[in-house]
């Protein structure tokens, strides 16, 4: 990729498709009571053509992410809210429609951040990854073969660290990082205590994953079925963007546990039940806890299309190929649906990675 070349067929691709539009989805105003599907609006805009050193491409899947929602409100940080009129961003599998760069071939896939429209064009220097059918489905790598993967498979290898014997509980056991946190953490032979919330998602996560023990976080007696579930304490827990874990899990927690936190927790604080943060810090002192963050802004540097990690694209592949890892996708069509399909993720209706396809 060090180099140039306009080829040839790729002004041929391009005539091919005179008078050819784009779409997208910009961000009209920010969420309130409405529905998120009343924020958006729709434009076209021309097929734009590469100049050299760039691609055109045309977006296939869109991974469906909370952090778009906090993008939406009014009230957000600089860094997380998106301006009125803009495309709202997010990882994509798209397709190479003409390029000019050695480096790339029309019909090719790769990992881009094209957001909520069906053309871009990039400088190839900003693709890192292709993808290829026949390691992984590509749609595996907005899931278990990208980010969300990756962020398990960091927090497994660097923190959890686990031993044969090791209890651990996952929160969030039905999403993508908890599911391929709980497998990862069973090849090594920890027992493996899974939380995830209604009767359905207990299901799938006992019928896709088999851990030791699956919780309902959302049943009567949650608190006491998991201190039943770990009667020798627990060595290792993922917190993973749920929060209602922690306060009971805490206590549970033995000398030299390990907590990898994956993402920003989803309960707000009451303030109004005193101050919990010394209790924490305490626990972490007395019990030489060792806590840990892993966030996408962290291990991405704000770009998801940068993930081209050799080691975890190697160790991960070959797991994949060998049907060693399992994953569920929920897929919905069309560019008009990206708005529901947050609303289904902010609800929490989703069962797996959540996906929009384009085609």
């Amino acid at each position: 990729m060090d180099g140039h070349a306009h080829a040839p067929e790729v002004e041929h691709a391009l005539a091919r498709t005179p008078g050819v539009e784009a779409s997208r989805l910009v961000l009209r105003e920010y969420a309130s009571a409405r529905p998120l599907r009343e924020c958006f609006a729709r434009e076209s805009f021309p097929l734009p053509e590469p100049g050299p050193g760039q691609l055109l491409l045309r977006t296939h899947l869109l991974s469906i992410d909370i952090c778009a929602h906090t993008r939406m409100q009014a009230d957000a940080g600089p860094a997380d809210r998106l301006d009125l009129g803009e495309v709202m961003p997010c990882a994509t599998v798209s397709q190479v429609v003409a390029s000019r760069h050695r480096g790339f071939r029309e019909g090719e896939y790769v990992l881009a951040h094209s957001g909520w429209q069906t053309h871009e064009v990039v400088d190839a220097s900003e693709i890192r990854r292709k993808l290829y059918p026949n390691v992984a489905p590509v749609a595996t790598a907005l899931g278990i073969y990208g980010l969300y993967g990756y962020i398990a498979w960091s927090a497994v290898r660097e923190v959890c660290q686990p031993k044969a014997g090791d209890t651990a509980v996952v929160a969030a056991a039905a999403g993508p990082i908890g599911a391929t946190v709980c497998q990862l953490l069973q090849a090594r032979q920890a027992r493996v205590v899974a939380v995830t919330s209604g009767e359905e998602k207990c299901a799938h996560v006992r019928r896709s994953f088999d851990p030791a023990v699956v919780l309902d976080r959302d049943a009567p007696g949650f608190e006491d079925a998991l201190r039943a579930a770990c009667p020798d304490g627990v060595d290792i827990f993922v917190e993973n963007v749920d929060g209602r874990c922690i306060d009971p899990v805490l206590p549970l927690l033995n000398r030299f546990a390990r907590v990898p936190l994956c993402g920003a927790l989803d309960v707000e604080w009451d303030r109004s039940t005193g101050d919990r943060l010394p209790v924490f810090l305490n626990a972490m002192l007395e019990r030489q806890l060792q806590v840990r963050p892993f966030t996408s802004r962290d291990i991405t540097r704000l770009h998801p299309q940068y993930l081209a990690d050799p080691q975890f694209i190697s160790e991960l592949g070959a797991l994949l190929r060998n049907g060693q890892l399992r994953w569920h996708e929920e897929v919905m069509e069309g560019l008009d649906t990206l708005p529901q399909a947050l609303e289904r993720l902010v609800r929490g209706e989703n069962l797996g990675k959540l996906l929009v396809r384009l085609d």
